[in-house]
C-alpha cells in the first residue's frame, strides 16, 4: 500500500501579535494640598466705654455787698421810722370838768423836729422830719397846725364846745421831711409816716349860782 504522503500540515501562520503599545498612562500628578491658612481671626474693634467727663461742681456765686450801691426804699424806711418816732400824746386844759362855752387849750409834747441816723440796707440814712398836727374835736370841728400847741395862756390851739357831752378827740401827726445818703437828699412822702392818738373828753355844763 502506497504510503500516504503526509501533507504537511499547514500550521496557521500566526500573525505576530501586535506589539502592545504601552499607552502612556498620563498620571495626573496629584496636587499637593497646600496647607490651608488658618483663617485669621477678625479682630472686632473693642468698643471702649465712653467715659463721660466728670461734672464739675457748679461754681458758687459770691455776692458782694456794696454799701454805696444800695438805695433804701421809702416804704422800708417808713417802717423803721414809725418805730423810732416819739410817742404822741394829747393834753388839754382845764384837765378836770371842762365847761361848755369856755375855750379848752390843747397841745402835744411831740417835738417840733425829729432827726436820726437810721441804719438800713447796709447804709446809714440821715433823716430830718417835721410834724403837722391835725386835731379832730369830735363835734365836727377840726384844726390843722404846724405847732404842737401849749397850755394856757399862750397856747394857739383851742376849741370851745357848745354842748355838754363826751367827745372823742383825735390827733393825727403827719411827718414830712427828707432823708440823705452819701450826700444825696430825697424827700419823704409824709402820708406814709403818720401817728394817730385819741382820747375821750367829757364836757360839762356850768351850774348857775345866785349870790345874794
Amino acid at each position: 500500500m502506497p504510503k500516504s504522503i503526509s501533507k504537511p500540515i499547514s500550521k496557521p501562520i500566526s500573525k505576530p501579535a501586535a506589539p502592545k503599545v504601552a499607552k502612556p498612562v498620563s498620571k495626573v500628578p496629584k496636587l499637593l494640598a497646600l496647607p490651608k491658612a488658618a483663617p485669621k481671626p477678625i479682630s472686632k474693634p473693642i468698643s471702649k466705654p465712653i467715659s463721660k467727663p466728670a461734672a464739675k461742681p457748679a461754681a458758687k456765686t459770691i455776692i458782694k455787698k456794696v454799701a454805696t450801691g444800695k438805695k433804701p426804699t421809702t416804704a422800708s424806711l417808713s417802717d423803721r421810722l414809725i418805730k423810732m418816732l416819739p410817742v404822741g400824746d394829747i393834753n388839754y386844759q382845764p384837765g378836770v370838768d371842762p365847761l361848755v362855752n369856755i375855750p379848752i387849750y390843747f397841745w402835744s409834747q411831740t417835738p417840733a423836729r425829729f432827726t436820726a441816723l437810721v441804719p438800713i440796707l447796709d447804709v446809714v440814712v440821715y433823716v430830718n422830719l417835721t410834724p403837722t398836727f391835725t386835731w379832730s374835736y369830735g363835734d365836727g370841728g377840726f384844726e390843722v397846725s404846724r405847732f404842737a400847741g401849749a397850755p394856757y395862756p399862750i397856747g394857739p390851739i383851742t376849741h370851745t364846745y357848745k354842748k355838754a357831752g363826751s367827745y372823742l378827740v383825735n390827733l393825727k401827726i403827719t411827718w414830712t421831711g427828707t432823708w440823705s445818703v452819701n450826700g444825696v437828699t430825697t424827700p419823704i412822702n409824709g402820708n406814709a409816716i403818720t401817728q394817730s392818738i385819741s382820747t375821750n373828753l367829757d364836757v360839762v355844763s356850768a351850774q348857775a349860782r345866785f349870790i345874794q
